[in-house]
């Protein structure tokens, strides 16, 4: 009995075994025709629409002028160089046009509402960067794909890494502010073919996915639709710098500062010190290295001139003039006593020490030598007239003019002899206390314009 169960399942199973197999097969045809059907929908559509297409027309059937529509998204600024005036910057750029030449009733084709499809294989618009250092090319690359929409608007995005012009304003370097262009326009194509117009909702450069700066921080960013006399509509986008200051203060101005103070000591350091032309020389060389740093920085343009430049051309030229007096000086100090001073030289020299307040101990004599005599013409007035007439009387036989004129004896002591190192230390603090003011002022009016100017 066993057996003939087995037997009977067995002849069952064999018999089914086709159908279940053709029932298989229908169900995986549909599956894979369920699966094909979208691929077949794009298959046909783009049989349809690029069957005759060619993408050196351009995509207008009753010769309008069409109409294209960018944007600028800036990501990065790789750099600008002051010196050859060039904006490096990572910027992507999407641009929207209407292809007559593309656009379907997507229900006839299983909805299917937009696609990819390579740039190369449409025709795109002779979009440049206008004020590109580099050879003017068409945007974009080969492997770039746009999206094709039902109605026939073409979108492009591509990502560019563009040198542009920038004319730098060296003025106020290091706090100045510089505007860079970005100018799109057409190549070729004239307005009554193609013409360019700002994005829709966009007022300027777009800045949701930029990194910003070390270097530079965007204060302001502008757009503006311009033409020129060629016919050709251009887009300007402007872009507005400002320098970040930290690092060119701690590098560069408050070195130079404290450098400016060290100018006058050439003058404080003592003659016989023997080093004042060594300074000076070494103060010179600084500043002429700072000089040579901020000149590596500049343009070489004579349409501005840097406030800093003239600063330290200036503090070089005290510098240098310091170094040619602290030779007068050595020569003054070191001069041989036989060669005598002249009068007016010793008069000026001794009018110069007591307004300098070199000649110290003179100055303090001639106050007491003046203070005795007020003291001396007090205790007279308090005498009865007549002790004053016979005072007189005596008094007036042995006085000849030479003593009446006489300074008294301690104005006498008071007064020094005028050496020819006096002369060189007179020179030296006349000179130290010009420089300093000199400096001092220069600094006090040159910094708040730099700062200020812009």
């Amino acid at each position: 009995m066993l057996l003939r169960s087995n037997l009977m399942a067995a002849l069952l199973s064999a018999r089914l075994h086709p159908f279940v197999l053709i029932l298989l097969g229908l169900g995986q045809v549909r599956a894979e025709e369920e699966i094909s059907r979208p691929q077949l929908h794009y298959y046909t559509l783009m049989e349809d629409l690029f069957q005759n297409y060619k993408p050196e027309v351009r995509p207008t059937s009753s010769g309008n002028v069409t109409l294209v529509f960018v944007s600028i998204s800036l990501q990065s600024i790789q750099g600008l160089d002051e010196k050859s005036q060039v904006l490096e910057s990572s910027i992507i750029i999407d641009a929207e046009w209407n292809d007559n030449y593309l656009s379907w009733n997507h229900s006839d084709y299983g909805d299917v509402s937009s696609f990819l499809y390579p740039q190369k294989k449409v025709w795109l618009p002779d979009i440049i960067i206008e004020n590109s250092i580099e050879s003017h090319k068409q945007l974009g690359y080969d492997e770039n794909f746009v999206r094709v929409d039902k109605n026939g608007l073409i979108n492009w995005v591509t990502s560019q890494v563009i040198k542009t012009g920038c004319d730098i304003d060296v003025t106020y370097y290091p706090f100045d502010i510089q505007t860079c262009v970005i100018m799109v326009s057409t190549w070729m194509s004239t307005q009554a073919e193609i013409q360019v117009f700002p994005g829709e909702d966009s007022y300027g450069i777009e800045l949701n996915d930029y990194t910003p700066s070390g270097t530079w921080e965007i204060i302001n960013n502008d757009m503006e639709l311009m033409s020129n006399k060629h016919k050709v509509t251009r887009v300007k986008f402007t872009l507005t710098l400002k320098r970040r200051r930290m690092y060119y203060i701690l590098n560069i101005i408050l070195p130079v500062i404290f450098l400016s103070f060290t100018a006058s000591l050439v003058f404080f350091l003592p003659a016989d010190a023997g080093e004042k032309i060594g300074m000076g020389i070494t103060v010179l060389l600084a500043y002429s290295v700072y000089l040579t740093i901020v000149a590596e920085n500049m343009p070489q343009t004579s349409l501005q001139v840097s406030y800093l430049a003239v600063y330290l051309t200036l503090l070089l030229g005290l510098t240098a003039m310091g170094v040619v007096l602290a030779v007068v000086v050595l020569h003054i100090h070191h001069k041989s006593d036989d060669c005598r001073i002249g009068k007016r030289t010793e008069k000026v020299i001794r009018n110069l020490r007591v307004l300098l307040r070199i000649n110290k101990v003179s100055r303090e004599t001639i106050e007491e030598s003046q203070h005795h005599d007020s003291s001396m013409s007090k205790s007279t007035q308090k005498e009865p007239q007549t002790h004053h007439v016979a005072r007189f009387r005596t008094a007036v036989t042995p006085l000849n003019d030479s003593a009446i004129f006489s300074p008294p004896p301690s104005y006498q002591e008071s007064q020094e002899e005028i050496t020819w190192p006096k002369v060189a230390e007179t020179v030296d603090r006349a000179m130290f206390l010009l420089t300093s003011c000199l400096i001092a002022v220069m600094t006090i009016v040159f910094f708040p314009i730099l700062a200020h100017g812009n």
